[in-house]
């Protein structure tokens, strides 16, 4: 997008994190837990946000890597940074006896936001883009070491963006209102599962009937409604 060596990309993902930090901070005082908690469970996720997203890349790119694992040069899958996030989660209310639900409702408002916030950065690297596209808001590259360059294409990393930063906005007017519960969290996981699979197939690099990234999605669906529908119990 732009011809200067800057790492969008990288500064991008440390915004996403900050901004985690922040809103969790912003959080947490609802719940039973101490700011010493929160800072620990904060290391927990972050460790698994990495982690998982890094290794979830490299078992994606196995083939086109050699089998060679290099941690700092791998992407990071967003899928592989949830399920990262969430194992280190439970892991932690395991290892301290605490409730998995609140843990769930103080950090799920943020995940939205930092994908929004990284898939600015993967416009402006070039990663993840569009199929080719000649309509209304068209973008071309032209110094782009990922996507084609000189070829309109469709804006999805920043529809992406604007979708997941909407699901952020209405969970945290949901958490301002005191109304953010299971049927919530539900919703969340179906909206961000739905906005993945409708979106994944205005890629460049979706080839098949269903892509990995859409029948992760699928699952995710699922298991939004099956939150939603605890609404009762909750």
């Amino acid at each position: 997008m732009f011809n200067v060596d800057f790492p969008f990309y990288s500064m991008c993902i440390i915004l996403a994190l900050i901004s985690n930090i922040i809103v969790v901070v912003c959080l947490y005082k609802k719940y039973n837990y101490s700011l010493k908690e929160i800072i620990c469970l904060l290391l927990y996720e972050n460790v698994g946000i990495i982690g998982g997203a890094k290794i979830l890349s490299y078992l994606l790119s196995y083939s086109k890597l050699n089998t060679k694992f290099n941690f700092w040069n791998l992407g990071l899958a967003s899928f592989g940074a949830v399920f990262g996030a969430l194992l280190f989660i439970f892991l932690f209310c395991f290892q301290l006896k605490k409730s998995i639900k609140d843990t769930l409702f103080i950090f799920i408002p943020s995940m939205p936001l930092m994908y929004s916030i990284g898939k600015i950065g993967c416009f402006l690297a070039g990663c993840c883009y569009g199929i080719k596209y000649n309509g209304i808001f068209k973008i071309m590259y032209k110094y782009s070491s990922e996507a084609p360059n000189n070829v309109y294409l469709f804006p999805v990393q920043i529809i992406e963006a604007i979708v997941f930063l909407l699901i952020f906005i209405y969970l945290i007017i949901q958490h301002k209102k005191d109304k953010f519960n299971l049927k919530t969290l539900g919703i969340s996981f179906i909206s961000c599962g739905l906005a993945k699979f409708i979106l994944d197939y205005f890629r460049m690099s979706h080839t098949n009937f269903l892509s990995f990234n859409q029948i992760v999605s699928i699952i995710f669906v699922i298991i939004g409604f099956f939150l939603y529908k605890e609404i009762k119990k909750d």
